[in-house]
């Protein structure tokens, strides 16, 4: 009965997994070992679209399945970190989803709604 309820409660935990926020210099190297891509979200404190993204859009239960299933997610604070000269941004936040060959693959600026960012999850699990 024990082992029931511990298998249960770890399939719950997975299915309404948080967003894991992973640190840069590990990022290609777990995505790698992982067959994953590297989503990288460009914030700023003070940001409303980055707050919204991380209190809605992140909350979603399948934006943060898709993320965890396919994605290791990197945050970085435009007035904080250090910003690789292949991300540029003109606005936070801003997206982007890298090979691990750090190739660029797709950007999104600005936040979206849950149903199109699941879209652009989902085109680039394919």
């Amino acid at each position: 009965m024990k082992r029931t309820l511990i298998l249960l409660l770890i399939l719950a935990s997975s299915l309404f997994a948080k967003v894991e926020w992973r640190d840069m210099f590990d990022a290609y190297d777990e995505a790698e070992a992982s067959n994953k891509l590297v989503m990288v979200m460009l914030s700023r404190e003070g940001c409303p679209g980055c707050e919204y993204m991380k209190s809605v859009v992140f909350e979603d239960k399948k934006v943060s399945k898709l993320l965890h299933e396919g994605f290791i997610s990197v945050e970085l604070d435009v007035g904080e970190d250090f910003i690789p000269e292949n991300l540029e941004y003109f606005a936070t936040p801003s997206f982007y989803f890298l090979d691990t060959n750090e190739k660029v693959l797709k950007r999104v600026n600005g936040g979206e709604k849950a149903k199109d960012f699941i879209k652009t999850l989902e085109a680039l699990k394919r």
